[in-house]
Formats: C-alpha cells, sequence, structure tokens
C-alpha cells in the first residue's frame, strides 16, 4: 500500500474514532492512542523492508507524517487540556472546530 492509501485509510480509521464520542479531550486522546499504535506497526514494517527501495522510501515517508499527525494530536489535547482548567469551554469548542479544519485540510495536502 503507498503513502497515499495509508494516509487515506489512517484518515477514515481517525474520523470512524472521532465520531464515536461527544469529549473532544477523549476524541483526539483516543486518535492520538490509535495513530501511535499505527506507528508501531509501521516501525516494524520498515525494520523488515529492503534498504533503498521504494518500499523503505514510501514506509519512511508514511512515517514522518505520521509522527506529525500524532504531534499535532498531542499539541491540540494539551490545548484543550489547558483551556479545560481555564474553564474556556466555549472558546475550546472554537478552538476545537479551527483544529478539526486545519486536520482536514492537511489530510487532504497529506492525501
Amino acid at each position: 500500500m503507498g503513502v497515499g492509501g495509508w494516509a487515506g485509510k489512517l484518515r477514515k480509521s481517525a474520523d470512524r474514532l472521532l465520531s464515536r464520542f461527544e469529549d473532544p479531550l477523549e476524541q483526539f486522546e483516543l486518535a492520538r492512542r490509535r495513530q501511535l499504535e499505527l506507528l508501531g506497526d509501521l516501525e516494524h514494517r520498515l525494520l523488515l523492508a529492503q534498504p533503498g527501495t521504494k518500499e523503505e522510501a514510501n514506509l519512511l515517508q508514511a512515517k514522518q507524517n505520521l509522527e506529525g499527525r500524532i504531534a499535532e494530536f498531542q499539541s491540540i489535547i494539551v490545548r484543550l487540556k489547558a483551556s479545560k482548567s481555564a474553564g474556556g469551554a466555549d472558546s475550546a469548542a472554537d478552538r476545537l472546530e479551527e483544529e478539526m479544519q486545519r486536520l482536514a485540510e492537511d489530510a487532504r495536502r497529506w492525501g
């Protein structure tokens, strides 16, 4: 499966998982955990790939994309926790909407 296929599958899985929950913090934490699991699987596949092959290059690109996505989710989680502790539920919802739009744009760009 190419990088585009992997990104599409990842995006669909994340979307499906995110739609199951009402609490945005739970949504992002679950999505981040799932992506960490996918990263572990990807790293295992990378160990099995022949060095210098197109497969290795595709896996390395997918790993880089996935690590970036995980970092984004972690950043969102930190901001949501901070806004929760500050009592900014309304502003957190606005930021969540902005983050979801930005992630959708990133997914289109990566896909």
